[in-house]
């Protein structure tokens, strides 16, 4: 009898690890959707491609030759035989979505940095180009013609 109150309780173990598996799951699916949507839109915003290592792609198997991700969020997957195949980063699995992070989160970085510094030395160049001009005298008006009547 004991061994099987024993049983019984490791049972009930294991469904709770189970649930707390399916939840975690649910989570996890869910952050992966909102972070494949942000991602999505910071591509399009900076525009630019990416070509990526296969290897990030475990489930792709060896017959895949290049993978460029596009501005838009999609993957295209060029494969040894010819074929090329479109996918969008939904289609990522999780991860898969964060190996892709980890690769180019370091270059959208450098990005946003290099055009911040443009647009601040391109703000700071105006900011002065004003403050020089409001010294520029007025010069005086010519005076106006009177229009002619025919």
């Amino acid at each position: 009898m004991v061994e099987s109150a024993e049983i019984l309780s490791q049972i009930t173990d294991l469904q709770g690890e189970s649930e707390s598996i399916k939840d975690i799951l649910d989570m996890e699916k869910s952050y992966a959707a909102e972070v494949a949507t942000i991602m999505k839109q910071f591509l399009e915003q900076i525009g630019r491609s990416y070509v990526l290592d296969p290897s990030l792609f475990p489930r792709l198997g060896h017959g895949v030759k290049d993978v460029i991700l596009t501005p838009q969020g999609v993957f295209f997957l060029a494969y040894n035989n010819g074929l090329t195949i479109a996918r969008t980063v939904d289609d990522l699995s999780p991860e898969s979505l964060i190996r892709v992070l980890e690769r180019i989160l370091p270059d959208v970085k450098g990005f946003l940095t290099e055009r911040r510094q443009k647009l601040s030395a391109r703000a700071q160049m105006l900011e002065k180009v004003a403050g020089e001009l409001k010294r520029v005298p007025s010069l005086p008006r010519a005076p106006r013609q009177k229009a002619s009547t025919a």
